[in-house]
């Protein structure tokens, strides 16, 4: 059959063989179409490849020529301050052939927490003990614990004057430094240099930190204490009553064992319970804040992770209850300063103090001024207060106005005669408004009402009565006994509101006179007498919240006599903590501690003082380091971030769009400290350069 087949139809095979040629050439075709769309898409990707490989190599040399732009200049993040000389972007033209570049560079917020690239930019104190006084008698370390305890410190001792181990050890990971003796057993990395005397040393000089405000902050009343168990909270500002606070954190208040919160802020504590500086609109007490009850919390709260909260639990957990600034480079804390004689006690309560962070100064949360003194202000003689207006001139009618009543001239004045024996009559007068508004917080010192008169009558007498109401208040009044009658004009002071605690005296303390009404009643015992006023005014005297340096006890010496007092203390009470997360600064002043029951550092930013006085009870436990300053961080002071544009063709680079780099730079002042040296910089060229990120956009 396919014999027959082939013979019957011979063309037919060579038509199959065409067929299978065709189908052959039409594979071919194909696959040399698709290959060369390969070849061809390759060339381009090849093509495209080599034009990011030309961007990424003109923008990485962009970025290292702005990375050494900053390794050799001196830029260090300072306000103000521009990453380029006098500006942040860097314009690199015709970087490359015919194409401009241009980086830009902002300041990265994030800072290493604590560094000291220099003596005069570091945030941390030299030493975690440094007392400052030279005082005969007088230690500037005193250690006293159980004979079989040592007081654990980390970083540098150095006192002024003697350290006295009591009992126990002393012992520090670093160097000791007294310029006079050491008594007891002291421990130190290398052995302590006692009897030091003169010898030059800046670890022993006074850092002088200022404080964080340089005016009186805003008075404040204490806030409403009516619940228990509850958070009473503290706005920033000036507190002046010792007495008001101790109540309110004592155990039997009505807001007993609550949270004592001191919102982030600056406080100033100038006392006037006591002494010749006292208010008598307050309880007459002490100088001294003791907190016997509840939890003081001062600064962000924080829970027990570290993470920042609304406002803290109570009770509180301390310590770790405040933002601590050694942990948190954002932590915004308090700043305590105390001014006069205050005080700050702490019994049977806990108590957390948290400073705020700084990336060039230390984070003093507990300031003891040394500088300032406060001044009375005077409105009296010609800067007496005057009147401003007549609303009832009484029997003086038409003669008393203000012109004839404002001013002594004895020559314009009021009259009126007298119709009867002992007859009076009252001339009502005001406005007496301030030159000034008086600040809330001032206390008055003494008031009176002047009054310019005469009387004609020569046997008899005019004895007055005035009567002082502030705007607003209630009437305060005093009495005069006039004089003899004659042709001069006598003056009387009559004074008003001699306690002190009167309407007047609480208007100047609230900060709200603004003026007064004056009642002035006459009252001559002689009939026909005729009786001329030429002027009435108003004296005020009041001390206005100030500064103050400490004095009275803070500052006696020495400490231990029966005149001396510790600005900062603590007592022998098995429920009492204390820690404060930052520098306590107080070189007038001494600090004197019983430590009982902490469970971690007490001072974890160091200690500078006059004397600073430790004791440590058997039932005290924590064996780490007391007193410390923290070691430098490792890594960076200054981060940048970094952006680079590229503008081929251009003689000119814009920073707009997206940038075809980008990365975050950080650098640090190479310095002598390293090698053990003052710690000034060596300056530009000489810093260390670490890139920290680097990333291209899309």
């Amino acid at each position: 059959m396919t014999r027959w087949y082939r013979r019957r139809y011979p063309d037919r095979d060579r038509g199959a063989s065409l067929v299978l040629v065709l189908i052959l050439v039409t594979v071919v075709a194909m696959g040399l179409s698709v290959l060369l769309s390969f070849v061809d898409s390759s060339l381009r990707v090849t093509v495209q490849l080599r034009g990011q490989a030309a961007d990424t190599y003109r923008a990485d040399g962009a970025m290292q020529a702005a990375v050494n732009t900053l390794r050799t200049g001196d830029y260090t993040g300072a306000t103000g301050q521009h990453c380029f000389g006098g500006t942040d972007t860097l314009q690199l033209t015709r970087f490359y052939g015919d194409d401009s570049a241009a980086v830009t560079c902002a300041a990265d917020p994030q800072k290493v927490r604590i560094q000291c690239p220099s003596a005069s930019q570091c945030n941390r104190p030299g030493a975690a003990i440094l007392t400052l006084g030279r005082v005969a008698g007088e230690d500037g370390v005193n250690v006293k614990q159980p004979a079989t305890s040592t007081f654990n410190v980390h970083g540098t001792v150095f006192s002024n004057s003697t350290i006295d181990v009591v009992t126990g050890t002393l012992k520090t990971n670093a160097a000791v430094y007294a310029r006079g003796a050491c008594t007891g057993t002291i421990q130190s990395t290398p052995n302590a240099a006692c009897n030091y005397g003169t010898t030059a040393n800046t670890l022993g000089n006074d850092p002088g930190y200022l404080p964080q405000t340089s005016t009186v902050p805003a008075y404040r009343a204490l806030p409403a204490c009516t619940r228990a168990n509850s958070v009473v909270t503290f706005q920033p500002g000036y507190y002046d009553d010792a007495a008001g606070l101790s109540a309110m954190m004592a155990g039997n208040s009505g807001c007993r064992h609550s949270t004592w919160w001191f919102t982030p802020g600056v406080y100033y504590f100038d006392f006037h319970n006591a002494g010749t500086g006292r208010n008598a609109l307050l309880p007459a007490a002490g100088d001294t804040w003791t907190v016997n009850d509840g939890y003081l919390v001062a600064g962000t709260p924080v829970d027990a992770t570290g993470k920042v909260v609304s406002a803290p639990a109570n009770p509180a957990v301390l310590p770790g209850a405040c933002d601590n600034p050694i942990d948190d480079p954002a932590a915004s804390g308090v700043q305590f300063i105390f001014g006069g004689d205050s005080q700050f006690a702490v019994k049977a309560g806990q108590v957390e103090i948290c400073g705020s962070y700084s990336a060039t100064r230390p984070p003093v949360a507990v300031y003891g001024l040394t500088s300032g003194t406060g001044s009375t202000t005077a409105l009296t003689g010609t800067a007496a207060l005057a009147l401003s207006a007549v609303p009832a001139p009484g029997g003086f009618g038409a003669s008393a106005t203000v012109a004839n009543l404002a001013t002594v001239d004895a020559t314009r004045f009021a009259s009126w005669r007298t119709t009867k024996k002992n007859d009076s009559t009252t001339l009502t007068v005001s406005g007496f408004g301030v030159p000034a508004a008086i600040p809330a917080g001032s206390v008055l010192r003494s008031a009176a009402v002047r009054v310019v008169h005469r009387h004609s009558d020569t046997g008899s007498t005019d004895p007055l009565t005035v009567s002082v109401t502030p705007t607003g208040g209630t009437a305060v009044t005093g009495t005069a006994a006039g004089g003899a009658g004659g042709t001069a004009m006598r003056t009387d002071l009559v004074a008003a509101d001699t306690a002190l605690t009167g309407s007047l005296a609480q208007a100047v303390y609230a900060g709200t006179y603004s003026g007064a009404q004056i009642a002035v009643t006459v009252r001559p015992s002689a009939n026909n007498d005729t009786e001329d006023v030429d002027a009435v005014a108003l004296e005020l005297t009041y001390t206005p919240p100030a500064l103050r340096a400490g004095s009275g006890c803070v500052t006696a010496t020495p400490y231990g006599s029966g005149t001396a007092c510790a600005l900062v203390s603590t007592v022998n009470n098995a429920g009492n903590q204390f820690y404060v997360q930052g520098t306590t600064y107080a070189p007038a002043a001494v600090v004197d501690l019983i430590l009982n029951n902490a469970a971690e550092q007490v001072f974890r930013f160091g200690v500078v003082v006059r004397s600073l006085w430790l004791t440590e009870t058997g039932s005290f436990s924590y064996t780490g380091p007391v007193i410390e300053v923290p070691d430098d961080s490792p890594g960076f002071l200054i981060s940048v971030y970094l952006e680079v544009y590229l503008c081929p063709g251009a003689a000119s680079c814009a920073t707009t769009g997206t940038p075809v780099l980008r990365a975050r730079v950080a650098m640090r002042d190479e310095s002598e400290v390293d090698s053990g040296g003052t710690g000034e910089p060596e300056g530009a060229g000489h810093r260390q350069v670490a890139v920290l990120s680097w990333t291209r956009p899309g």
